[in-house]
């Protein structure tokens, strides 16, 4: 796997490695160690807008179809020249908590085509155009599509942010930006709770720009500093803050989804 390249700002908390907990609804809970299935939706907004979206979610008892219950659902966004796939031990993580997660491959920045990153300011409407079709995909009875989390990393993270403009639904109940940059649109609609995330020595998005995100921000927030850290490498499974990182983040989509 390439490298993956109002509450108070904060220094990372060092957080142990918390356990997982089922989101489906009451009386419907996920297997404690249930099986991981993945699956891909052919969706496209338009002929030049492919976004073929794959899922991660909990099996039934029978480690077929989906764990019975309504779902709660994370919208993941991959950043410039990445692929959904690069970030699976995460998606497994939220998929082991009850969530069904759903990460487009955006057209024009994704890791097979030759990218294109002025079209980073589209992919909002990427988004909420891959979660509109999961609320009417044969899924839609096992997803409870008014609790929707967004998270995204680098682009991705920036286009996580442009979801929370005028128009926005209400069902986006939180975000969490990984080394984002503050998008072209400003932040309006319902309020959400937000969670920055970034590598004090990032080279590639500074920490400056994530800051500027985090200010722009109107609604509860949170920025978390990850000290000596650059662009994101904390998201993979062998560095030694991607433990701390990822507890941080199901943690905050515990407390807000």
């Amino acid at each position: 796997m390439r490298r993956i390249g109002a509450m108070a700002a904060a220094v990372l908390l060092l957080l142990a490695a918390c356990g997982t907990s089922p989101r489906a609804q009451a009386g419907s809970p996920a297997s404690a160690t249930p099986r991981i299935l993945t699956r891909v939706l052919k969706l496209a907004r338009g002929k030049d807008r492919p976004l073929p979206t794959t899922l991660w979610y909990a099996s039934g008892p029978d480690g077929t179809g989906m764990a019975a219950g309504r779902h709660p659902i994370v919208l993941f966004s991959h950043g410039l020249g990445g692929l959904p796939e690069q970030f699976a031990p995460l998606a497994t993580g939220w998929a082991k908590a009850g969530y069904v997660v759903a990460a487009p491959a955006y057209p024009h920045t994704n890791g097979r085509v030759k990218v294109d990153s002025g079209d980073i300011r589209r992919q909002p409407a990427d988004a909420a155009y891959v979660l509109k079709q999961l609320t009417v995909s044969d899924l839609a009875p096992h997803l409870n599509g008014d609790r929707v989390a967004a998270v995204g990393f680098s682009a991705g993270g920036t286009t996580t942010l442009g979801l929370f403009r005028k128009g926005h639904s209400p069902a986006l109940r939180a975000a969490v930006s990984v080394a984002g940059r503050r998008p072209a649109t400003g932040f309006s609609g319902p309020g959400a709770p937000m969670l920055f995330l970034h590598g004090d020595r990032d080279p590639v998005v500074p920490i400056e720009a994530g800051r500027a995100a985090y200010d722009a921000v109107p609604w509860p927030k949170q920025f978390v500093t990850v000290p000596g850290k650059g662009h994101g490498q904390y998201l993979n499974p062998g560095d030694s803050d991607f433990p701390q990182v990822s507890a941080r983040i199901l943690q905050f989509l515990e407390e807000h989804v």
